[in-house]
């Protein structure tokens, strides 16, 4: 068996119970579609800080804080260009993936229990857990699947911190 045929086989046993958003047809080609329409990444990322909350708050539409319930797509890792010894530059890339989130707790938003996402191509990458992420999901509005936020994703960002920002946010436009 070849590694396609493996992935057919592994891709066909995983039960897909979520049910998708209206006129979401599901399978590695739409995700594979989601994932080219989520390029919305910086070409050449360096060691980049995490972006503040302020910067990301506004074009949050849900916040979540989950766990990775599945990995449903992972994309190619994109090519690595040649770099001389010890040369320290752009943080390589992983591959866009698409993943099911268990949602343990809503922030703002009013997503279901369970939640297709695209995480676009950026310097880490998600793998299924039995534990609750640390950090908060925060997702943009696209559709049909949301798209995290942030150069890292969820990690530099804690439920707490993301609550006070989203309270600051609704009391300076009330």
């Amino acid at each position: 068996m070849n590694r396609r045929q493996v992935a057919l086989t592994l891709v066909g046993t995983l039960p897909l119970l979520v049910a998708a958003p209206a006129g979401a047809r599901t399978g590695p080609d739409s995700y594979a579609r989601a994932c080219r329409h989520a390029g919305r990444v910086v070409a050449a990322r360096t060691a980049l800080p995490p972006l503040p909350l302020s910067t990301l708050i506004p074009n949050t539409r849900t916040a979540v804080v989950a766990r990775v319930d599945a990995v449903l797509y992972q994309g190619r890792t994109p090519p690595t260009p040649k770099r001389p010894p010890g040369f320290a530059g752009p943080i390589p890339s992983e591959g866009c993936q698409v993943v099911r989130l268990a949602v343990q707790q809503t922030l703002t938003g009013t997503p279901p229990s369970r939640l297709i996402v695209v995480k676009p191509e950026a310097p880490y990458r998600l793998r299924a857990s039995r534990r609750v992420h640390g950090g908060t999901f925060l997702l943009d509005g696209a559709t049909p699947y949301p798209g995290i936020l942030g150069n890292y994703g969820p990690d530099p960002y804690s439920p707490s911190a993301v609550t006070a920002a989203l309270a600051g946010t609704a009391s300076r436009s009330a």
